[in-house]
């Protein structure tokens, strides 16, 4: 199940990337917001991005003011543009991405360029307005262009300083460019300029879909379709950090739909907003570097726009809108997850602290619908060799693994596990999230067992007997010396060094390799809430807010 792998991933990673905040900005939580979540950054950031109207026609130009309220500028009818850095460009099949989405790129040589350099027409009165510039440019042949708040007429976009000072001469014109900040928005698929934009450090271009708020506008950007209005930011001078800026219930609702299938019960979905929502209220500062709130990928929660929303998805969004979870007055990190296996975990137990709302408890729901849940219960088997392999690619500098024990939490879930290998040395992991990466577990719930040529319960002597344990044993040497055995001993044959038969796990097959397998139930971390257990619950009639007090602990919700 497609939507099934995205929340095994965004578990995965989760443990890495979280922080539990400390402080709040205190806000009205009915209070509609605004939230930033960036689409292309740092090494994604794109030298060109296109967007086209789905709904709505035409665009708007402007910026975001401190509050995030739009301000604008101009407005175009096109229904297809493209914003571009103010770098030399060109139009085509971008080599740097696998989708061959057609845009514009300074890796791509093709007919269609965008230069950076223009030629600056001299005007008396500069325009007082949008409109203003706009019928000047149109009557020169021009665009308007709006720097550092200034409005300027330009002409062209050459790729070559030299270019532009021979039409500057032409025209009676200056040649002109832009800061490393500025920005030009041109028609898709042409090197036509329709605006400039250029306001420095502090104000990024913002583009508003439509050219009023008659309809509710969805834009279509990488080929995904999007509510909202999109920024673009060139942190420190570099490439378009492209941001979608949208409404906060909107936002919830598109993610939802990711997190969880729209078919699924409506209390389900209503316990998935409210998490969701709360997940963006205390991590909102998370990409506060990059000039948004957070990712869309499963760093943070998986945004892919609004594809999937349904009548049912919307309804749980309007039917919670506003509300978040709250634990001693504090929003609370809503952490979530596929499945328990049977109960979730206390905090500390996975990525440490202590954190009142985030304890373990006994889930008596998820097993009833267990047969929907895809590899419900789950094996994994390695050898000892396997073993070490793994953990010495994660710089553990450990010999083949001959003995693995785990302590189990008074949840059931697995607290520690104790690896000893070969020389005797333990290699103990006393959370389970690392070691959950390392080995690639599907969750912290499980036992494991020992089969192979090292398990029979028993080591044999020379003589043929047998003893159970080599506790007080001794053994002669090759120089006649007197040593007592401990560790996991081994003899020297003509074949090489020969582990004896030790007794890990009692069970009778003593053939093959020492083999540790791993049988455990559940998806995720373990830690707040089960979504099949939410899915369960709804199924059995529980609200969404008795499943949110279920799996978070003395939590309120308002």
């Amino acid at each position: 199940m497609r939507r099934k792998s995205v929340r095994a991933l965004w578990a995965l990673s989760l443990a890495a990337a979280l922080t539990f905040p400390t402080a709040y900005a205190e806000e009205t939580a009915a209070a509609p917001q605004t939230v930033l979540i960036g689409l292309a950054y740092s090494s994604g950031a794109l030298d060109g991005a296109n967007l086209a109207n789905k709904d709505g026609s035409g665009f708007r130009f402007g910026y975001l003011d401190a509050d995030r309220a739009f301000v604008p500028l101009g407005h175009t009818a096109e229904t297809a543009i493209s914003v571009v850095k103010t770098q030399n460009v060109f139009y085509g099949v971008d080599p740097h991405y696998s989708e061959s989405l057609r845009c514009y790129s300074d890796a791509i040589t093709s007919d269609v360029a965008v230069g950076c350099w223009h030629v600056q027409l001299p005007i008396e009165t500069p325009p007082a307005s949008f409109e203003e510039a706009l019928l000047l440019a149109q009557n020169t042949g021009g665009f308007p262009a709006w720097i550092d708040g200034t409005w300027q007429i330009r002409l062209g976009a050459y790729l070559s300083q030299e270019e532009a000072q021979a039409a500057a001469e032409a025209t009676g014109g200056t040649v002109a460019g832009t800061s490393a900040y500025g920005v030009s928005v041109v028609k898709t698929g042409s090197s036509t300029v329709l605006f400039q934009f250029d306001g420095g450090e502090d104000l990024s271009l913002t583009v508003a879909p439509g050219l009023d708020d008659s309809v509710k506008p969805a834009t279509y950007y990488r080929s995904n379709r999007y509510y909202g209005m999109f920024q673009f930011r060139r942190v420190g001078g570099g490439d378009l950090t492209v941001i979608n800026v949208l409404d906060l219930d909107d936002y919830t609702n598109c993610v939802i739909t990711q997190e969880m299938s729209p078919s699924w019960p409506l209390e389900a979905l209503k316990a998935q907003a409210l998490c969701a929502r709360t997940y963006w209220e205390t991590n909102k500062n998370k990409h506060g570097s990059n000039g948004f709130d957070l990712c869309s990928t499963t760093h943070c929660q998986a945004y892919p726009g609004m594809g999937a929303i349904t009548e049912r998805t919307t309804q749980a969004i309007q039917e919670t809108s506003g509300l978040r979870i709250w634990y001693q007055g504090k929003p609370i990190t809503a952490v979530y997850f596929s499945s328990d296996g049977g109960a979730t975990e206390d905090v500390e137990n996975v990525w440490g602290g202590s954190h009142g709302y985030l304890k373990g408890v006994i889930d008596p729901y998820e097993a009833t619908v267990s047969e929907k849940i895809s590899n419900w219960q789950w094996s994994y088997s390695f050898t000892g060799a396997e073993l070490a392999e793994k953990l010495q690619k994660n710089n553990y500098n450990c010999a083949a693994i001959t003995e693995v024990k785990v302590e189990h939490t008074p949840l059931g879930n697995v607290k520690k596990l104790i690896m000893t290998d070969a020389n005797g040395k333990e290699w103990p992991f006393v959370r389970q999230s690392g070691v959950r990466d390392i080995l690639g577990l599907r969750s912290m719930r499980y036992d494991v067992t020992t089969t192979g040529a090292n398990s029979g319960g028993v080591y044999y002597t020379d003589g043929g007997g047998t003893i159970s344990t080599i506790s007080g044993t001794y053994a002669i040497g090759g120089d006649g010396k007197t040593r007592k055995l401990s560790g996991n001993p081994y003899v020297i044959t003509a074949s090489g060094t020969q582990y004896l038969p030790a007794p890990y796990g009692g069970t009778t097959d003593n053939t093959g390799p020492l083999t540790f397998t791993f049988n455990g139930s559940g998806w995720g971390h373990n830690v707040g809430m089960s979504q099949w257990g939410a899915y369960a619950m709804a199924q059995q009639g529980f609200t969404y807010d008795q499943i949110i007090k279920f799996y978070y602990t003395d939590v309120e919700i308002y």
